[in-house]
């Protein structure tokens, strides 16, 4: 049986929303590799997917698909090739590597051997995975200011959880509770398979669910009201971890506070530095104040608490 592989080679910025449209279309998903040269700081990106013959006609949604995306980021042209089936099963794997994130994370596919230094935490993802796997700089801020803020014991909801790659790191700090929430239930499904994998499983629970309503764009079946001991949130986690659009955030700013407790912190990633004047009024005006900033090329973390709060404990 011969397959289709599509190829696109990308920057660091634009791999993960290439990456979706694979997976979305995709056989197994969207492969990814890093590819460095001597000149620059950053890698650029090689994503490809698999399409069966019968699945041909997917072809032309993921070439409609990424000519969208190349009007808002530049992105070269898809190239298309058949192969064997035995030939796939190794293209499969090949762009996959090991990805360390700061100085104690470490993100590896589930058949690479790694030995892990005494510090470090490993999370283990398969392929497909692509929206969470650390590539992109919004995710490893969130990365960097998880690692810093969470304290052993938090409970912690992360809001888009997509791979689960957020909440399996709070689980992995010591986080006592953990809540990942996903409008896409394909992402849920991923993100199940890694808690799993990583074996997390009892301090982690996902829901299909937003904190926004849909007359405020949640697209979802529910909205996330309340997290008592009937599953409904009641303003007691300790840190929200959100890498999400910048637009959803500000739009969650309310719901974001709501949630918090008295001395509740937040981790927002996932803001273009256009949009982060918009997105800090959003916050203030919901009595949530940023303490913290990182930056990492275009994109911006804000690291905060609730505005009452007198010093960041």
């Amino acid at each position: 049986m011969k397959l289709i592989e599509v190829m696109v080679q990308v920057d660091e910025e634009a791999a993960e929303a290439v990456s979706s449209v694979f997976n979305r279309y995709g056989k197994g998903g969207a492969v990814l590799e890093e590819l460095w040269s001597g000149a620059s700081s950053s890698p650029s990106v090689r994503i490809k997917t698999f399409l069966t013959p019968d699945e041909g006609c997917a072809l032309g949604r993921i070439e409609e698909a990424l000519w969208h995306l190349g009007q808002i980021h530049p992105l070269g042209a898809p190239e298309v090739r058949w192969l064997e089936e035995h030939e796939w099963a190794d293209a499969w794997k090949a762009g996959y590597k090991t990805l360390r994130i700061g100085q104690r994370v470490v993100i590896r596919p589930s058949w690479l051997a790694y030995q892990p230094a005494t510090e470090e935490l490993v999370i283990e993802l398969d392929p497909g995975m692509a929206f969470g796997t650390g590539l992109h700089p919004s995710t490893q801020l969130a990365v960097l200011a998880e690692e810093k803020l969470l304290r052993p014991g938090d409970r912690v909801l992360d809001v888009g959880t997509g791979s689960g790659i957020l909440a399996i790191l709070a689980a992995r700090l010591g986080a006592s509770n953990v809540v990942g929430l996903d409008i896409d239930a394909l992402a849920l499904d991923v993100a199940r398979e890694n808690v799993l994998r990583n074996g997390v499983q009892d301090q982690v629970s996902l829901q299909l669910a937003s904190l926004l309503s849909d007359r405020n764009g949640g697209s979802c079946g529910r909205q996330v009201e309340l997290f008592d001991a009937e599953g409904r949130w009641n303003g007691a986690f300790d840190l929200v971890l959100m890498n999400i659009l910048a637009d959803v955030i500000s739009r969650s700013a309310r719901a974001i506070a709501a949630c918090l407790n008295a001395e509740g912190r937040f981790v927002l990633s996932g803001i273009i530095q256009t949009q982060e004047a918009v997105t800090r009024q959003a916050l203030i005006e919901a009595g949530l104040k940023v303490t913290q900033r990182r930056c990492r090329r275009d994109w911006v973390a804000l690291l905060g608490r609730k505005a009452s709060q007198e010093r960041v404990r």
